[in-house]
């Protein structure tokens, strides 16, 4: 029995596959392939904070379907804008550094700017100390107490004498004055009539002090006039036999030696920046 063509079995067709379930052509094969390779590069180039877009981009397993991406052209590796991105931080960080040094001028004349305050300061300071000496100078308002402590060494040097040692005495005694009393002085004990006196009774002479009191001082505190108290005392072999004249103002002590109460007037002048006397004067009569 022969079979017309139309009653001849057909083959069923086998059923296609959905577009869905079938992976796009170009991201297997093209796709693929170059993120491989993206992969092995970034693995032998170190870790860098220029490639953030590499690490995050989705390899071909998390790559949607090809029926969910729309059909674009191959588009360069994105991974070159960080790159450029990176490359503009540098310059804005150089930027931002420059203002970090400009203050460091302002602060160094601050500090020439104080230095000079201050050395200013102390040249006011200076000037201010140099004109009150000049002014205390011309009108003190005190007394300079080497002028009394001189009285002192003056009338205890005059009034000195041992008999022992009559050249050092006399000496003594000239060191301390000056002018025409000096020149009265050193011819009187020249002549040697009170020096071998003295030498013959064995005498000692003294002069005890009680006070000094500053008189007149004029204002450069170069001359001045002072007065002395205290006690004249004289001592030799024959001194403790003597009574004490009546109505004097003398007596006899315990060692024998005759002490009688005067006050010296004195006037002293500078020689040389040292007080010497020029005048001296008995206030009383013992």
């Amino acid at each position: 029995m022969t079979e017309t063509p139309d009653e001849r079995p057909r083959p069923t067709p086998r059923p296609r596959p959905t577009a869905a379930a079938r992976p796009s052509p170009r991201p297997r094969v093209a796709g693929s392939r170059r993120e491989r390779e993206e992969a092995a590069t970034a693995a032998q180039q170190p870790a860098t904070a220029q490639q953030p877009a590499t690490a995050q981009q989705p390899t071909t397993a998390e790559q949607p379907a090809a029926s969910e991406q729309p059909p674009t052209t191959e588009q360069p590796p994105t991974t070159e804008r960080p790159a450029a991105t990176a490359s503009r931080r540098p310059a804005r960080t150089a930027t931002a550094a420059r203002p970090a040094g400009d203050p460091v001028v302002p602060a160094a004349r601050r500090k020439a700017s104080a230095l000079v305050l201050v050395l200013a300061l102390l040249c006011a300071l200076a000037a201010a100390g140099v004109g009150v000496l000049l002014w205390q100078r011309l009108d003190p308002r005190y007394v300079d107490g080497s002028v009394l402590a001189a009285a002192r060494d003056g009338v205890q040097a005059l009034y000195a004498y041992d008999y022992k040692d009559s050249e050092g005495s006399i000496e003594g005694k000239l060191d301390v004055l000056t002018g025409e009393l000096r020149d009265q002085y050193e011819q009187d004990l020249s002549q040697g009539g009170i020096v071998e006196t003295y030498e013959q009774v064995s005498a000692t002479t003294s002069y005890e002090i009680a006070d000094v009191g500053l008189q007149l001082i004029n204002e450069a505190q170069d001359t001045a006039t002072l007065v002395v108290f205290g006690q004249y005392v004289v001592k030799s072999v024959n001194s403790g036999e003597q009574p004490a004249p009546e109505g004097s103002e003398c007596s006899t002590t315990p060692e024998g030696a005759q002490s009688c109460v005067q006050t010296i007037q004195l006037r002293m002048v500078t020689v040389d920046g040292e007080w010497k006397i020029s005048e001296v004067t008995l206030l009383t009569t013992s």
